[in-house]
């Protein structure tokens, strides 16, 4: 008996159910573990008010900007990030990024952008004109030309020139394109009514020195929380009455620097923390700000990731099974 003859049909079926499955895949372009679709729930935000999350993306840095139904990203975390904030968005009902700021190019900041580049609208993106050679980088810069992405790299710090967003003002307060990445950091405040939203990117001392800035209710704190920055002369001239730091749980750069907690625990600046308090929800309706917790984890970290297939190469898998059933078949 020939079992070449009597293997081949088991084969041909088996790999025309591979085909089946694969023809889903291409159909659907993407699939994902079911360990990996979180229930975000819709949290109803009221869009009459000002909404700011800083997003607990464990070691790295994102923060949504939401109100009068006009959004704002800052940042993207790491490359693991982006998918739950992508989730987290679309569990909002935003579909729609009409300013997307990537502070500076650390992976920590623009690691998880390629996938919010590639599922959302976006309006324009805002990044500095330097560059790096990391393949983070590259990935930023070949999804922005793929997805014909809106950049403006021309954006100059001023403490006139405002913009929009909602009934919200914002401006750059530095931008710089020299070689110190951290130093390159897009700062901004938000001007909302009678409150302001300052968001130091990872700035260093040095540019706390140079800048005129304004008082502020909510400081968001430079570079995690590191010794390099936000120094008692800085904090002397914002006079913060919160304090907001993106900081992963038990991390390997010992952040926040216990200098830094005890400086703004000395100023009676109150502290809140993504590695305590997890995702914060600050809302304001101009006047009065209220912080919540949320018990969201957008961080990857040690998650299993979702399985990505990219459409080409399922393409590719597939004309192959085709070429293989053939070949048996003869």
């Amino acid at each position: 008996m020939n079992k070449r003859k009597v293997a081949s049909p088991i084969l041909i079926s088996l790999v025309f159910f591979l085909i089946i499955i694969i023809a889903v895949l291409i159909q659907n372009n993407n699939i994902y573990t079911e360990t990996n679709s979180p229930e975000y729930a819709n949290l109803n935000i009221n869009q009459d008010e000002l909404n700011i999350f800083y997003l607990n993306v464990g070691q790295g840095d994102s923060t949504l900007i939401t109100i009068n139904g006009c959004n704002m990203l800052i940042d993207s975390g790491n490359d693991q990030n982006g998918y739950y904030i992508v989730e987290f968005l679309k569990a909002q009902n935003i579909e729609k990024i009409d300013y997307f700021i990537l502070t500076h190019f650390d992976e920590d900041h623009i690691g998880g952008a390629y996938k919010i580049l590639e599922d959302l609208e976006i309006g324009v993106l805002y990044m500095p004109g330097n560059s790096n050679k990391t393949k983070t980088y590259k990935k930023l810069i070949s999804t922005i030309e793929t997805e014909n992405i809106n950049v403006d790299t021309t954006i100059k710090a001023s403490n006139k020139v405002e913009y929009s967003l909602g009934n919200a003002k914002w401006k750059v307060l530095n931008i710089n394109d020299g070689n110190d990445l951290n130093d390159s950091s897009i700062v901004m405040e938000l001007d909302y009514r009678t409150t302001k939203y300052l968001f130091m990117g990872d700035a260093s001392t040095k540019i706390e020195e140079e800048v005129e800035w304004n008082k502020v209710d909510v400081l968001k704190v430079a570079h995690h929380g590191s010794n390099s920055s936000t120094s008692q002369e800085f904090l002397d001239r914002v006079k913060p009455k919160y304090a907001i730091i993106s900081v992963g749980a038990n991390n390997s750069y010992n952040l926040p620097d216990k200098d830094i907690i005890d400086r703004l625990n000395n100023n009676k600046i109150k502290i809140y923390r993504t590695d305590k308090n997890e995702t914060i929800w600050l809302t304001s309706n101009g006047t009065e700000i209220k912080i919540n917790s949320l018990k969201y984890n957008l961080d990857g970290t040690g998650r299993k990731q979702a399985i990505i297939f990219e459409r080409k190469y399922l393409y590719a898998f597939f004309f192959s099974t085709l070429i293989t059933v053939n070949r048996i078949a003869s």
